[in-house]
């Protein structure tokens, strides 16, 4: 199966409260995400729960959350046709601050040519959450 990854790290002097907090109130992803039109979540923030983002000049794709470590990350997935988009998430403390990690993982056929796509914003977006938290 064909793969594509990526990874980028921001840190800044926020919390891990601050940025879980802005992580688990999906309604809020607009606000550091300028790719994204709006999301909502159906039911909890937490494993098995899965809701909806509207990318700008996408559309809908419909998410479901695989991995909830409160106050620490999460790990949520898209299936698209083609792949499959694994996104991870992880905050920690470190001196100063916290470091926000985000991670993808694309799989299958449309792996290569989506994963550029799906990830060319990710750095922004990583750097106005910690901006945000902050």
């Amino acid at each position: 199966m064909t793969n594509f990854e990526f990874e980028h790290s921001v840190e800044g002097p926020a919390t891990a409260a601050a940025v879980w907090a802005l992580w688990s109130d999906v309604s809020r992803w607009t606000e550091w995400d300028e790719g994204l039109e709006s999301a909502t979540l159906d039911g909890p923030f937490a494993e098995g729960s899965g809701g909806t983002m509207v990318v700008t000049g996408q559309g809908p794709v419909t998410f479901t959350l695989t991995s909830v470590t409160d106050g620490v990350g999460f790990v949520d997935e898209t299936a698209v046709p083609g792949a499959v988009l694994r996104f991870t998430h992880h905050v920690e403390e470190v001196p100063g601050g916290v470091r926000v990690t985000h991670s993808v993982v694309v799989e299958g056929p449309a792996a290569q040519s989506l994963g550029p796509v799906v990830t060319a914003d990710l750095p922004d977006a990583v750097e106005a959450l910690v901006k945000l938290a902050s």
